[in-house]
């Protein structure tokens, strides 16, 4: 156990980390978006290139969120002592995966079912 706790709180150290370069990436993107808002104005090129610029913007900062999201789920998950089981089955989520992805919530072979079905089938959408 306690090799596990050791590894946990290493993880957690990871989220923490992970989750502050986030936070504040998503700070700079909301100054750009902010920018580029009060900025608009030139030709049609100019306007679309600003328009562009922020779409891709507010996607990072969308995909930026969903992963907060999982990471706090995590680091909640590390405090209440049920990191590292999958959300869908209940079995034990690899070390090896937990390792690539430390907010992982699902095992490889529910991962994979997950998305060879359509996104409506998605349990994680049930639950």
């Amino acid at each position: 156990m306690g090799n596990k706790r050791r590894d946990f709180e290493n993880i957690r150290k990871l989220l923490l980390q992970k989750k502050s370069i986030l936070m504040a990436a998503d700070q700079n993107i909301s100054e750009e978006i902010k920018k580029e808002i009060e900025n608009r104005h030139g030709d049609d090129v100019d306007v679309a290139e600003s328009a562009y610029e922020q779409e891709m913007a507010y996607l990072f900062k969308s995909r930026g969120q969903g992963e907060l999201k999982l990471i706090n789920e995590a680091l909640r998950k590390i405090e209440k002592g049920e990191y590292g089981v999958c959300a869908e089955c209940d079995d034990k989520i690899s070390k090896m995966r937990l390792a690539a992805m430390p907010y992982s919530i699902f095992c490889v072979e529910c991962q994979e079912e997950m998305e060879n079905k359509g996104p409506g089938e998605n349990a994680m959408f049930h639950r």
